[in-house]
Order: structure tokens, then sequence, then C-alpha cells
């Protein structure tokens, strides 16, 4: 509920037209205006850069569930009927990094949950109010990932161009 993008929307001490102008100049209906990096083009390139992070983060909307960013994602694939058999947890480790890498991670690491790093709420979107953010029990490790950014495009916060860096990743 706290966390910087959150506060904005349901905190008014918070929340002012600079922050709502912020989030609206990321948004596919922004308008292109004069500037290197906020073209046209610019704005197409960062709102393609969006769009699967989009389309899984609105897909639950209806429900409060902003999934991916404030809250887990929902399983929208049939769980095979039997569970395949798992080499050691170092092999296991090895080929959970090999993927990773595969889908573009340039770091991949597994660790032991540490609770002090998990939000305990996250915010239900629908009604901006806070909602036990919880984890299920048997959950014992996570995987860490680090997806570097385009230096070039970084640089030109706050254009379109830098949001498209960051939604890439």
């Amino acid at each position: 509920m706290n966390d910087m993008f959150t506060r904005t929307m349901w905190d008014d001490k918070v929340r002012n037209k600079d922050t709502d102008a912020f989030f609206a100049s990321y948004r596919m209906e922004a308008a292109p205006r004069r500037g290197e990096g906020f073209g046209q083009r610019d704005f197409a390139l960062h709102n393609t850069a969006w769009l699967i992070s989009d389309i899984i983060s609105d897909r639950s909307a209806d429900t409060g569930l902003r999934e991916g960013f404030q809250g887990a994602i929902v399983n929208d694939t049939p769980v095979a009927p039997t569970k395949a058999d798992l080499d050691t947890p170092h092999d296991e480790a090895r080929e959970i990094k090999r993927l990773a890498r595969f889908f573009g991670a340039d770091l991949c690491g597994i660790t032991h949950i540490d609770p002090r790093w998990h939000y305990s709420q996250r915010p239900d979107t629908k009604t901006m109010k806070p909602v036990p953010n919880d984890l299920p029990d048997s959950l014992t490790h996570v995987i860490v990932m680090g997806h570097e950014m385009n230096k070039t495009l970084v640089d030109t916060y706050s254009s379109a161009l830098a949001g498209a860096a960051t939604g890439r990743e």
C-alpha cells in the first residue's frame, strides 16, 4: 500500500496534479509533444514495450488484483495432472537459471524467502484498500532475476523512450 506508485493513488497527502500527470504521461492515450523522446514513434515504442506487462496486470482488474506488479500472477493454464520427476536441487537450480537466461535474464539466483522483504498487504485496486498479500505456506524459496536496461534509453528520462527501456525488462 505504501510503495511509491500505489501511494499516489490513494493518499491525498501524496497525490497531486504532478503525480497524476506523471502517470498519465505514460499511458497509451498520452499526447505526443515536441522534443526528443516524446514523439508519436517514441510513445509507440513505449506502449509496445509495456504491452505484455499491461495485459497481465490488467486481466484481473475486475477483481481488484493487479497481477505481476502488486499481486501474484494467476495461473491461466491447466497444471499437468502428473508431476515431473525432478533431479537434484543443484541440477534443478542450474536448469532454472538456464531457462531464465533463455528468456532474457542477465542475472538469476535462487534463495530462501525472507519475510522481511515481502509486503504483508497489497492494494485491492478497485477499492484502494489493503488486503492480505499471502504466499502459499509451502513456498520456501524464490527465484530472483535481473534484467539490464538499455542505458542510452534510460539516460533520456523522463521521455517515453526511457519508459520503453523499463517496460521491455
